[in-house]
């Protein structure tokens, strides 16, 4: 994924690509202003119940129609614990507990995010209900998982099959 600028967001003046601290970054040919274009963070929640993980079918593109751990964006004012536990209840319909912090994942190709925290979380209450970005939610058996879009997914739910992952 790139990213780019134009124009100046301070004063509308045309950019020009320079080198700033290293790295050849959008800098205002007016003002001096430098565009340093912040990462896209998500989180991404690992849910075992009754030694079944729970899986959310992708209703859009990256991954439409492939399965995925409950996951989404982090909003700017918004604690990554409160966003995962969030885009749980938007994708499945379930309240959960952030139990702890499993890993945090770098970019890879297969997403739009930069960072991934990956979070274990413990089914609090609510009803499974596919919403959101989801177009199926359900819980598969470790002998039994469909094949998983992104990196975050795979590796957690390998891990988990390896007897690894016990959270």
């Amino acid at each position: 994924m790139s990213r780019s600028a134009r124009f100046c967001t301070l004063c509308g003046a045309p950019l020009a690509l320079q080198s700033v601290h290293g790295t050849v970054r959008p800098v205002c040919t007016a003002c001096g202003t430098v565009v340093y274009f912040d990462p896209k963070v998500a989180v991404v929640v690992f849910i075992l119940h009754e030694e079944q993980l729970l899986l959310v079918q992708r209703a859009m593109d990256p991954g439409r129609g492939q399965w995925a751990l409950p996951a989404g964006f982090v909003e700017y004012d918004e604690p990554p614990a409160e966003a995962a536990i969030r885009e749980v209840r938007e994708e499945t319909g379930y309240d959960v507990v952030i139990t702890g912090l499993l890993e945090v994942f770098p970019r890879k190709d297969d997403g739009l995010a930069n960072i991934v925290i990956a979070y274990a979380a413990r089914l609090t209450g609510g009803t499974l209900l596919a919403a959101d970005d989801a177009a199926a939610a359900a819980w598969f058996t470790r002998d039994a998982l469909p094949p998983l879009a992104f990196y975050p997914s795979r590796t957690l739910a390998a891990r988990w099959q390896r007897g690894e992952l016990r959270p």
